[in-house]
C-alpha cells in the first residue's frame, strides 16, 4: 500500500516537472521572437536614419554648386543673368523638395518610436539630431535663396542703369547728330534778279536818285528760309544752275569758288574753300 502511494506521487512530480519545462520553452521562443522583433526594429530605424543623414549631407554638395554659380553670375551680363537666375530657382527647388521629403520621413520616424511605448534613447538622439541637421540645412537655403533674390534685383538696378545710361548717350548723341547738323546746314537760292526781288529775298539799299545809281544789292531784311534750298556744306561743295552767273549775295572770297560754264547752258559754282566760302549761311546767286 505504501508503495502505491510513494509511485504516485513520483509519477505527478514528473508530470509537473514536464510541464513546468514546456513552459519555459514556450516563453524562451517568446522572448527570442521579441528580441529578433527588437533588433529588425532597430535594423530599420537605423538604415531609415542612415539614409535621410546621407540624403541631406548631399544638398551640402548641391548648395556649393548653387554658391558658385550665384558667384558668376554677380559678375555676369545682365543678359545672361535670366537664364543662370532660372538655372538658380530650379536647384534651389530641388534642394527643398528633398529636404521637404526627408522632414516628412523624420516625422514618420518619430511615431514609429513613439508607437512601439518603448524606450530608444539612442535612436530618438540620432532622430533630434537629423531634425536638427534639417533645421540647419533649411536655413542655409533660405538664406542662399535670399541672396539669389537679392542679387536679381541688383541686376535688375545695374541693367536700368545701364539702360538709362544708354539712352542718355543716344539722346546726346542724337542732339549732337542734330547739332552737327544744323550747323553744317547752309542754304543758298537761284534766280533771276526781278524774280528774286518779287520773293523778298534780295534788295537794293543806299546809291541817289531813287536808288537808280550807286545802290548795293543786298539780302532782304526779313526774307524767307522758304525760298532756299539746304545743303551740306561739307559733302557738297557744287552748285549747278540755270543760265550764267551774275552776281552772289553776300560777295565771297573770290578765291574760295570757282565759276565754270558747262556745254548745256547752265553754270557751275565750284566751292574750293568751304569754311571761307560759307562765312554765312545764305547764298543768293543771280543769274541773267
Amino acid at each position: 500500500m505504501r508503495r502505491n502511494i510513494w509511485l504516485a506521487t513520483a509519477l505527478l512530480l514528473l508530470f509537473a516537472g514536464c510541464g513546468k519545462q514546456n513552459e519555459l520553452e514556450q516563453r524562451n521562443k517568446e522572448l527570442q521572437q521579441q528580441l529578433a522583433e527588437k533588433d529588425k526594429f532597430i535594423e530599420d530605424v537605423t538604415s531609415t536614419i542612415n539614409d535621410i543623414h546621407n540624403t541631406i549631407e548631399s544638398t551640402w554638395a548641391m548648395e556649393k554648386g548653387v554658391v558658385q554659380q550665384t558667384t558668376a553670375k554677380e559678375g555676369a551680363k545682365p543678359e545672361n543673368v535670366a537664364e543662370v537666375k532660372r538655372q538658380i530657382v530650379d536647384r534651389i527647388a530641388a534642394m527643398r523638395d528633398l529636404l521637404s521629403d526627408n522632414r516628412k520621413r523624420v516625422i514618420a520616424l518619430e511615431r514609429k518610436l513613439k508607437k512601439t511605448g518603448e524606450e530608444y534613447a539612442g535612436l530618438e538622439k540620432m532622430v533630434a539630431d537629423l531634425k536638427q541637421n534639417l533645421d540647419d540645412r533649411e536655413k542655409a537655403i533660405a538664406d542662399l535663396n535670399a541672396r539669389v533674390q537679392g542679387l536679381q534685383n541688383d541686376v535688375q538696378q545695374k541693367t536700368q542703369i545701364i539702360a538709362d545710361r544708354e539712352n542718355t548717350i543716344a539722346q546726346r548723341e542724337q542732339t549732337i547728330g542734330e547739332q552737327t547738323k544744323q550747323i553744317n546746314t547752309v542754304y543758298y537760292v537761284a534766280g533771276k534778279r526781278d524774280d528774286l526781288e518779287k520773293k523778298g529775298v534780295i534788295q537794293d539799299e543806299g546809291g541817289f536818285l531813287w536808288g537808280l545809281l550807286g545802290s548795293t544789292t543786298v539780302l532782304a531784311a526779313n526774307f524767307d528760309d522758304g525760298q532756299f534750298q539746304p545743303l551740306d556744306k561739307t559733302a557738297e561743295n557744287t552748285i549747278q544752275v540755270e543760265g550764267k552767273i551774275e552776281k552772289i549775295i553776300p560777295q565771297r572770297d573770290t578765291s574760295s569758288y570757282v565759276e565754270e560754264q558747262s556745254g548745256d547752258g547752265r553754270a557751275v559754282l565750284k566751292i574750293v574753300r568751304p569754311d571761307a566760302f560759307w562765312h554765312e549761311n545764305h547764298l543768293v546767286i543771280i543769274t541773267d
